[in-house]
């Protein structure tokens, strides 16, 4: 009876301490993001060219199966220059087997080019200039859709991401019918990510 009794207690103390460390998470990393759309990478070009790469923060706050997502890209720009882009996504993420963690979110993605200086910034929507009103620029940011797969080896997270746009859905223009990504015309780009979990 008390071989019993204790081998209960064991269990729901793994149980209640796994259940503990899940409800909250915080990784902080970096990403680096494949340049050139999903639908016309090269193999030569993926590993080669470090040019065609954007590379960043990274940061998921989790709760349950609730995530926020903060992440930027630098890049330099043609002709000299520098652009900074921006994407605050909300959303699920869920561990598998814990070995995997799954998560897909969408929000706002908004970006700035910037001269060598890092002077006269010009807020971009989709790769047009907007000006410099942050605010319209915002409501007409096209909404993404970030999907990550990430591998868990103890408290680092190693793993793969892919960013698409919706069909033209924004604050501005919101559209159902826009929502889904159009992979045709728009096949999205791929990216890796290496973040660390405080909790």
């Amino acid at each position: 009876m008390k071989k019993r009794l204790s081998i209960l207690l064991i269990l729901l103390l793994i149980v209640s301490t796994g259940l503990f460390a899940g409800i909250f998470n915080l990784s902080v990393g970096a990403t680096a993001q494949f340049k050139i759309p999903a639908k016309g990478v090269d193999a030569t070009e993926f590993m080669g060219d470090i040019e065609n790469w954007a590379f960043g923060p990274d940061v998921r706050l989790r709760l349950l199966f609730a995530e926020v997502g903060v992440t930027g890209l630098y890049s330099p720009r043609e002709g000299g220059g520098h652009i900074l882009s921006g994407l605050v996504t909300g959303g699920v993420s869920f561990d598998v087997l814990g070995m995997l963690r799954v998560g897909l979110g969408m929000g706002p993605r908004v970006a700035a080019s910037f001269d060598k200086d890092f002077g006269n910034a010009t807020i971009m929507v989709d790769g047009a200039p907007e000006g410099s009103d942050f605010g319209k620029a915002f409501m007409n940011a096209p909404m993404t859709y970030r999907a990550t797969v990430d591998f868990k080896l103890s408290k680092f997270l190693i793993g793969l991401n892919y960013t698409i746009d919706s069909d033209g859905f924004t604050f501005e223009n919101a559209e159902v019918g826009s929502l889904l990504p159009n992979f045709k015309d728009n096949p999205g780009k791929i990216g890796v990510s290496l973040l660390y979990s405080f909790f």
